[in-house]
């Protein structure tokens, strides 16, 4: 049994025997003939009442978090991005919320309709000062409910590319290239282009381009740049690189490297190390001569013959 379930269990207990002592206040000596006196004091009624159903909702809520939460979504390890947990935070919001409204009601006998009354207006007045933020959390539990991304993913949102960490009540917590923390509001996510380069597989397509001379043999190039994409680690054999023409121009041709990888979060050092082993194939083989040349010719006019000379 693990140290958590322990603590659960103890805390179980506790509340079990406060939710009694609150339940039946005269007939619970055994409890408290060692702290107080042989029964409870009326004074205590009321703090003990408002601990008791507290205490019944952090019991709830945690047996939630150890037995369901964390068979559905995983438990977080360090090093590894947290599981999204906005559907478990509102559910812990809601009991929260339930146990005040029970404790309003039962324990300080306040009307039903004046309690529910009261916390509609609250709700108005708190909808208008918080419009901003509330479209935020709406939007995060459409999030959450679509699911577009989880945790892991690499997406890349109106120009804007990096791994997500989390997604809380407010914003979506990304992770840039540049090993920056980028907080992303729900709202703009939920109005945004938003690009999944983990789904609907992990597998991604990238390309590099090159540019050579024209004459250059088709076949051999096609096998040399082949044979030098598959010399970078992360550059899938199966599918194989493609090589393809892409554009002709005034004096060069450019051709793509069109490669499969399954790492996305490496995709800009594999595409700087493809193209250094591309230069390294060809500048040290036969096809070397094609490589792109800026050459200036200087043309020196006869100097000119002067009258009478």
């Amino acid at each position: 049994m693990s140290r958590e379930t322990r603590r659960f269990l103890l805390a179980l207990l506790i509340s079990i025997c406060l939710v009694y002592a609150v339940l039946e206040p005269r007939h619970a000596p055994f409890m408290w003939t060692w702290l107080i006196s042989p029964y409870l004091p009326v004074w205590l009624d009321r703090p003990l009442a408002i601990l008791a159903w507290f205490s019944v909702a952090w019991v709830v809520a945690t047996g939630f978090e150890l037995f369901l939460w964390r068979r559905m979504y995983g438990q977080s390890l360090v090093g590894v991005p947290r599981q999204r947990k906005l559907l478990t935070d509102l559910f812990n919001v809601m009991l929260y919320v339930a146990a005040a409204g029970f404790i309003a009601i039962e324990t300080f006998d306040l009307e039903p309709t004046g309690v529910f009354a009261t916390s509609s207006v609250v709700a108005i007045v708190l909808g208008f000062a918080l419009q901003q933020l509330l479209a935020d959390i709406f939007a995060g539990v459409a999030l959450n409910m679509e699911r577009p991304f989880k945790a892991g993913d690499w997406i890349t949102m109106d120009g804007v590319q990096g791994m997500v960490l989390e997604t809380n009540w407010r914003a979506t917590h990304l992770r840039t290239r540049t090993m920056d923390l980028l907080v992303v509001p729900n709202g703009v996510i939920g109005r945004a282009k938003l690009f999944n380069h983990n789904r609907p597989q992990v597998r991604h397509l990238d390309f590099v381009e090159v540019t050579l001379q024209y004459g250059v043999d088709e076949a051999a190039l096609q096998a040399l740049l082949k044979d030098a994409a598959l010399t970078v680690d992360g550059v899938l054999a199966d599918p194989a690189p493609i090589i393809a023409l892409h554009e002709l121009k005034a004096g060069v041709m450019t051709w793509r490297i069109y490669f499969f990888t399954d790492d996305f979060g490496r995709i800009v050092i594999m595409k700087a190390q493809l193209l250094l082993a591309v230069y390294a194939a060809l500048r040290g083989g036969e096809l070397s001569a094609y490589l792109p040349r800026n050459e200036a010719f200087l043309h020196l006019d006869p100097p000119a013959v002067l009258p009478g000379g």
